[in-house]
């Protein structure tokens, strides 16, 4: 299934709310600094990213507040895109890649994600 990068951004978007919005107030408002990005590809070309998680996981940070890089995540068109025949599809594939990688963000690593069922 293809549609636009701009729908794809405005799915991904939608999405993301709706998970925010489901947290817990403390951990939201941690998620909210979280910026979300769409691309067509990953830069080193692997087409089967789904998504990516770059940053420092939430567990991983120090009380002494050095300033760090803004959390990131990006989501990949291609890759989601070649798993979904529907728009529904698409929006299922999202909303599981977004919760894998906002796993990440609060320090879970991919063994863990897989046994929450994440992975």
């Amino acid at each position: 299934m293809r549609v636009s990068p701009e729908r794809f951004e405005e799915l991904a978007f939608e999405i993301a709310g709706q998970l925010l919005a489901d947290l817990p107030p403390d951990l939201r408002a941690e998620a909210e600094t979280v910026i979300l990005e769409a691309a067509d590809a990953p830069e080193d070309g692997d087409r089967n990213l789904l998504g990516l998680y770059e940053g420092v996981p939430l567990v991983e940070r120090h009380a002494d507040g050095a300033l760090l890089q803004p959390d990131r995540i990006t989501l990949f068109r291609a890759a989601l895109q070649s798993l979904a025949r529907t728009e529904t599809e698409l929006r299922h594939h999202l909303r599981v890649t977004l919760i894998h990688e906002l796993g990440h963000f609060f320090g879970f690593d991919e063994e863990e994600l897989e046994d929450l069922g994440w992975g």
